[in-house]
């Protein structure tokens, strides 16, 4: 099975060199150091954005705050993950929500090989797009943040960009954190500090589900509008005639 399977993403990985999106293919200096770790201010936006590892469970108590709230949010999924809770991952998908390329084990990507990290992420692509029939691209995030210029030059060349976060709720970080906790870590930020901010927190926390309503009602009731990674990102209208250019990889 595994040796079908590193076969399969083999030929994957051929086709995905063979093919690579035209505004993938410049300059390798430029892609490596391409990251975006805040939306642009002056908006009111924020995006939060959800992270699950292959061992996060799932998530059905998250989902029905972020609809009572009527939030739309980017959720970074490893394959694996999605492989172990596929009504979660197209639960994603028919909520509203998007998915952003997260690895397919979750390893710590800068210890390694070329290869590796071309099938981690070819693979993780591969399979959240038969699951949930969404596109992950352009959105990638590196498992634990953790990314080098060679790990991101790699990625772009198979047409994602890097997504950082401007706040880390912590809400992953040993030891483990309360909810008031986590509430304070965002809201006691100030409207400036928050302003465009790409927040990050994880599936399968109790204390972040249980923080969740708090931060939104906060949030919003300071004029705040919560967004996916591409609305945030995503070029404001010219008129009320001109329709936003979708954001895509540079």
């Amino acid at each position: 099975m595994e040796g079908r399977r590193l076969a399969r993403a083999a030929g994957l990985l051929a086709f995905f060199l063979f093919n690579a999106p035209a505004n993938a293919q410049g300059d390798q200096s430029t892609r490596a150091t391409s990251e975006i770790e805040r939306g642009p201010r002056g908006r009111s936006r924020i995006a939060l954005t959800f992270d699950a590892g292959a061992d996060a469970t799932c998530f059905e108590d998250l989902m029905v705050d972020l609809k009572k709230a009527d939030v739309r949010s980017t959720f970074f999924v490893t394959g694996k993950w999605a492989e172990k809770n596929p009504a979660c991952a197209e639960a994603i998908i028919k909520q509203g929500h998007e998915i952003g390329n997260h690895t397919l084990n979750h390893l710590d990507l800068t210890t390694q090989p070329n290869l590796q990290v071309r099938l981690e992420i070819i693979e993780a692509d591969r399979i959240l797009r038969k699951i949930t029939g969404q596109n992950p691209r352009p959105r990638w995030r590196a498992p634990f943040g953790a990314r080098d210029e060679r790990v991101r030059a790699i990625a772009a060349e198979l047409g994602y960009r890097s997504i950082y976060w401007t706040i880390d709720s912590l809400d992953s970080v040993d030891p483990p954190k309360s909810p008031e906790f986590l509430i304070d870590r965002i809201v006691q930020k100030s409207d400036e500090q928050l302003d465009g901010a790409i927040i990050l927190m994880h599936v399968g926390v109790r204390s972040s589900t249980e923080a969740l309503p708090a931060i939104i009602t906060n949030l919003q009731s300071r004029g705040f509008t919560l967004v996916t990674v591409s609305k945030l990102l995503r070029p404001l209208a010219r008129s009320t005639r001109t329709r936003a250019k979708p954001w895509k990889v540079k």
